[in-house]
């Protein structure tokens, strides 16, 4: 009898989670709304980069670590992190910051002085994945961004 309610709970837990799944829409990035140098020297970078994120679901969910490849001006800045786990809430798009922390040990000593004297606006790249999702339902929605941006120090 015991095996039969769990059988019965187990179905009707799936059928739950996939019945409310086939309305899903997919999460967008909207794009990058900030870009701000909390430390630059000839070591290395550390930057946060602001996402905009729109859940067009009246269902929430969570965002993952996720991580981007950042290219500032043809110059690849190394990988931003988002550093925890999310939640995004249903029919909303705000701002996130995903941490960029890299050092430029294998770049051109010229790029470097480049990045480093270069004080206004430039072209930012963010490619990667984004991971979302809901209890054990998981999904990776690609993220190819390229805008201008300001670079912001911050004081």
């Amino acid at each position: 009898m015991k095996s039969i309610k769990s059988l019965f709970l187990f179905i009707l837990f799936f059928t739950f989670c996939f019945t409310s799944c086939k309305d899903f829409k997919e999460a967008q990035c909207t794009g990058v709304k900030g870009f701000k140098i909390n430390k630059i020297n000839a070591q290395g970078i550390d930057a946060d980069i602001l996402l905009g994120i729109k859940n067009p679901n009246q269902m929430g969910f969570s965002i993952y670590r996720s991580e981007f490849d950042v290219i500032y001006s043809g110059i690849k800045l190394g990988k931003a992190k988002l550093s925890k786990r999310v939640r995004i809430a249903g029919n909303t798009e705000k701002t996130y910051s995903f941490n960029l922390k890299s050092n430029f040990k294998d770049a051109n000593p010229m790029d470097v002085m480049k990045l480093v004297t270069s004080g206004g606006k430039g072209m930012i790249e963010v490619i990667g994945d984004l991971k979302a999702g809901k209890f054990y339902l998981k999904k990776r929605f690609p993220v190819k961004i390229k805008e201008r941006v300001d670079m912001m120090s911050k004081d």
